[in-house]
């Protein structure tokens, strides 16, 4: 594979993952899902995940653990690799894992729109300028048995979406069993950057 190098600081997508901080409810219900401390930040969020798959199995997250699914209603479409996933931070850090560009092609949850999030060396392009991505946790969380993987998959990335815009967000989040917040899209994908570098292992 070529040297494409799609780096989150060379797109002007640098987030302090420290500085990002997550809404209490939010916090508190990833907390009670994974039996931790609420994580109050991104940074804290990463930490727990590594920690709790590290408890598991030994290894971190790689990009053999992204949600993908045959129906999803995101998809990351690359010259040669078309898969699509649970929620929209998994393909969207795909080209940071693989050094692969593509586009991430999302349907959001109220108005069926197609958001696309376009990545490459050369910088980010958004069909909806508008957008927002959401983050959340189901408001009831029953996974004893689970595995760290399992638990993200059942409760946390069926709440994690991209919008045409706010409006549609606030809509669907007040229909939605979960604790959930929203950033701009551009935010959404310097954190799948941030994950990218900070929670991953190596690409696979």
């Amino acid at each position: 594979m070529a040297d494409i190098n799609i780096e989150p600081s060379e797109l002007g997508l640098e987030l302090a993952l420290e500085q990002f901080r997550l809404p209490d409810d939010v916090a508190a219900g990833l907390g009670d899902l994974h039996g931790t401390t609420p994580p109050d930040t991104a940074a804290a969020w990463v930490e727990m995940l590594r920690d709790r798959k590290h408890e598991s199995d030994g290894e971190p997250p790689s990009v053999a653990d992204l949600c993908t699914t045959d129906d999803g209603a995101h998809a990351f479409v690359g010259e040669d690799r078309s898969q699509s996933y649970i929620c929209v931070l998994d393909p969207l850090v795909v080209p940071f894992l693989t050094d692969m560009p593509g586009t991430v092609r999302s349907t959001t949850p109220e108005r069926g729109t197609t958001v696309e999030i376009t990545l490459g060396p050369a910088g980010v392009d958004y069909s909806h300028p508008d957008a927002v991505v959401s983050l959340g946790v189901a408001d009831e969380v029953d996974c004893a048995s689970c595995t760290p993987i399992e638990e993200t998959y059942e409760h946390t990335c069926p709440y994690i979406h991209v919008f045409e815009d706010e409006a549609e967000y606030e809509t669907w989040a007040a229909e939605t069993d979960a604790a959930t917040t929203s950033v701009p899209v551009e935010t959404g994908v310097a954190l799948a950057g941030g994950l990218a570098e900070n929670l991953f292992g190596p690409a696979s």
